[in-house]
């Protein structure tokens, strides 16, 4: 059975919750490892804020790149994933990129956008098509404003569907406004196929 994809429980753990919404999407229940699950929280949420607070700045790059590597290594009967990991100039939604590519394989693609100038998330893209790019976003939104018909909040009746959509002329933009992919060298992206 297929489970629906998981909400963030806090503004910190868009990383691992983007990590397990991969696997939910890719796997069935039965066929989730706990030794998966276990790695993405242990991996995840390694920085270190005031007060020596871990986690309150989220995940960090090199953690999210360690965690797509230990996923690609671990193999078991019905588990196994390739992992790709991409970065600065690879970040491409243009027809025939590594990203096109791996969304008409059947994979899924963890990818980093900025919320604020100086704030990223992590989202997970399910498809695209010529205008838009169709994203299961973790962290819940009822409403959003300013967008200027660039960013829909979508149903997600199934749970398991794209809530949010965003044409790709905007998320594709060097810039850190909202729901872009922003400047050139701090995007980051992971594609995601499943093997087994």
């Amino acid at each position: 059975m297929y489970v629906p994809l998981h909400y963030q429980v806090s503004e910190y753990d868009c990383v691992p919750t983007a990590f397990i919404n991969a696997v939910t999407y890719l796997f069935e229940r039965n066929e989730i490892p706990p030794m998966v699950i276990s790695h993405i929280y242990l991996y995840s949420l390694d920085t270190v804020g005031r007060n020596a607070m871990f986690g309150i700045g989220g995940t960090s790059k090199y953690a999210a790149r360690l965690l797509g590597n230990w996923l690609s290594s671990y193999k078991m009967k019905k588990f196994s994933v390739y992992t790709e990991f991409l970065e600065k100039y690879e970040i491409s939604l243009i027809a025939g990129s590594r990203i096109h590519t791996c969304l008409q394989d059947k994979g899924i693609v963890l990818c980093n956008m900025f919320l604020t100038p100086k704030e990223e998330h992590y989202i997970l893209i399910l498809d695209m098509d010529e205008e838009w790019v169709y994203i299961f976003d973790s962290y819940r939104r009822v409403s959003i404003r300013g967008m200027k018909d660039n960013v829909h909040i979508l149903p997600c009746e199934d749970g398991r569907s794209p809530n949010l959509k965003i044409r790709r002329s905007w998320i594709t933009q060097e810039t850190s406004k909202r729901f872009c992919l922003g400047p050139i060298h701090l995007r980051e992206s992971l594609l995601v196929w499943r093997n087994a």
